[in-house]
């Protein structure tokens, strides 16, 4: 009895010791756009392959090939409209519109669904997910992605992440973990309701001389 009570103490101060193990996670910040997203120590950055990218993961996936990007194209058409009408610009121009012509390079494009409403950093999104094939000149596959758009301040974002079809329901949550940790650099504060942007704030002080050489005004 007395041995069994020794082996229960020892495995209770071992168990004591067993540090269950942590995923480390990378904070990553993109000097140009002032993004910040995080991810798995696991997923690691690669080159680039369109200039409007300016961060690529490849997620430890093997030849399913799971990747996730963020492009950004600057956009400056909505910054005129006051914040609270960012959620209408969203759906006039980030909506179906918008994934038919970002998904027209991509062959045999099948939209399975496609969703308003969404979030992507600060910003109002819209959701897509899709499957389609690679194009000829890659080795045959299919596979399926999720993407997001959102307009921000000066920018329009896109993230995407995608694997082979047929793995795609194990990563998908993965991807959506990966888009929630996507924040801008903060241009609008969140109780602002109004005001349109000023767009002359930075152009100081404007003097006009009228014909008569005489008057003046300054503004």
């Amino acid at each position: 009895m007395r041995l069994l009570k020794i082996s229960l103490l020892t495995a209770t101060a071992f168990m004591a010791f067993v540090v269950p193990a942590k995923a480390d996670y990378a904070v990553w910040t993109d000097v140009h756009t002032g993004t910040t997203v995080s991810y798995p120590d696991t997923w690691k950055p690669i080159n680039n392959q369109q200039p409007n990218d300016f961060l690529t993961l490849s997620l430890p996936s093997g030849e399913d090939n799971a990747v996730c990007r963020i492009r950004a194209d600057e956009d400056k058409r909505f910054m005129i409209y006051p914040n609270r009408l960012r959620g209408d610009v969203q759906q006039v121009e980030f909506s179906n519109n918008f994934w038919d012509q970002y998904t027209a390079s991509y062959d045999q494009v099948n939209v399975l669904r496609q969703a308003d409403g969404a979030g992507l950093g600060q910003g109002f999104a819209s959701i897509a997910l899709i499957s389609y094939t690679t194009p000829p000149d890659e080795p045959y596959a299919v596979r399926a992605g999720i993407m997001e758009v959102a307009n921000y301040f000066d920018k329009t974002y896109v993230a995407e992440c995608s694997v082979a079809a047929n793995s795609y329901s194990r990563w998908h949550q993965s991807f959506l973990s990966f888009f929630k940790t996507v924040t801008f650099k903060k241009s609008y504060h969140e109780l602002k309701v109004g005001n349109h942007w000023n767009f002359l704030k930075d152009w100081g002080t404007i003097e006009v001389i009228f014909p008569n050489a005489v008057s003046r005004s300054v503004y």
